[in-house]
């Protein structure tokens, strides 16, 4: 029989339009959240559980279709249409965003923790403004969950440890009606000092059974923000860059930014990169494969500086090491100082408008580290290490 073959519709299409007709059936206590309407392993095909952000089931293990419920606050998620975006992109989010996780502090990581979980939770999560009486040990709230966010780039042990206590024992005084679990959103990627982790294990001692504590470091926050859609990743933690190599006007304000500092006289010249530099400098594999993909780019780069005024790239080279020392003397990561040289890069050059194509910002910033990268005496060569140690 001839006709128009029937339209398959995608697994995250069925879902969302299963939570629209559960929507419409849902008691109001169900808009709080706090009562379960849906149990979804009986609803859903297991090739459609599989589709879904393991944040939209909620049960004993946190995974697909494991005594999984699906609430209706969790499903308001599925309203908006996700944009899609490939592993590729996939990766370098996860890789910028552990980045930027060690490199901010303070407020700065508060904010950044806000941001997300106003994302994930739009219209239910509270971040607490501290002005004025302060925020009494809560630095954001949701559905019984308090958060306390604390950023540090070299974290002292015994501050870490009164740190957990004290947050813990102020947001228990005044906010212990509406805690049902106690977070400790921190970002350390390589876990607590010791003896702030048996703080952690004692408390957990004494609250057992009436307060859930948690421990919150880079790797679980992204657990739960990172099935985000495109649009509200490339705002919050930026824009990655795509495959194409990016204009040369994208090239060439990159470049002037970077030349905008006086070249000091002496400059050594500029060298060939080492064979096995990206190993010895350990980047993980998401930068690894970035600058294998843009050096393939650089030569845009040499065309530029081919047709550049005398002097242009030694300049460009002498603040860019500069830049690196800076980065290098206070990150232990080589995948976060390669990201914060990016960073860098597109907000000063592309900080006003005229630029609006942000993947072409971010594929021009990676296209220039890339080629000083390959140039110039950016992150350590095996036989500098050498020399170093003898």
């Amino acid at each position: 029989m001839c006709g128009r073959p029937r339209h398959q519709h995608s697994p995250q299409l069925r879902v969302h339009r299963l939570i629209q007709n559960l929507h419409a059936r849902a008691s109001p206590q169900a808009v709080t959240g706090e009562r379960p309407f849906a149990h979804v392993p009986d609803l859903l095909p297991d090739a459609v559980i599989d589709a879904v952000p393991a944040r939209l089931f909620i049960g004993p293990n946190r995974r697909y279709g494991q005594s999984g419920i699906v609430t209706l606050a969790d499903a308001w998620v599925l309203e908006e249409p996700m944009s899609s975006y490939d592993d590729q992109d996939r990766a370098w989010f996860h890789s910028q965003f552990m980045s930027l996780s060690i490199r901010k502090t303070g407020f700065e990581w508060q904010a950044f923790v806000n941001d997300l979980m106003h994302a994930v939770h739009p219209g239910e999560f509270m971040a607490v403004d501290p002005a004025g009486r302060g925020d009494k040990g809560c630095d954001g709230w949701v559905g019984g969950l308090m958060l306390a966010c604390y950023g540090a780039s070299n974290p002292n042990q015994r501050y870490v440890t009164k740190k957990v206590e004290s947050d813990f024992t102020t947001a228990l005084k005044y906010w212990g009606d509406s805690m049902d679990r106690w977070a400790f959103v921190h970002n350390n990627a390589n876990g607590l000092p010791e003896m702030a982790a048996r703080a952690v294990i004692e408390l957990r001692r004494q609250h057992r059974g009436s307060v859930r504590i948690e421990v919150w470091p880079p790797q679980v926050l992204w657990n739960h923000c990172g099935f985000l859609s495109r649009g509200h990743l490339a705002t919050i933690i930026g824009s990655p860059p795509s495959d194409h190599p990016a204009g040369m006007t994208y090239i060439a304000r990159c470049v002037e930014s970077l030349a905008r500092t006086r070249l000091r006289p002496g400059l050594d010249p500029v060298e060939e990169v080492a064979y096995g530099k990206i190993e010895h400098n350990a980047f993980g594999a998401t930068v690894t494969d970035l600058i294998k993909r843009f050096q393939i780019h650089t030569g845009h780069v040499r065309y530029y500086f081919r047709f550049a005024s005398p002097g242009e790239q030694a300049q460009v080279s002498e603040n860019l090491r500069a830049r690196f020392a800076g980065h290098r003397a206070r990150l232990d990561s080589s995948d976060a100082v390669f990201h914060a040289l990016c960073d860098d890069l597109v907000a000063e050059a592309f900080g006003m408008n005229g630029f609006p194509d942000k993947t072409q910002q971010r594929s021009a910033a990676l296209m220039v580290v890339t080629h000083f990268f390959e140039q110039c005496e950016i992150f350590e060569a095996p036989q500098e290490h050498r020399r170093a140690a003898s």
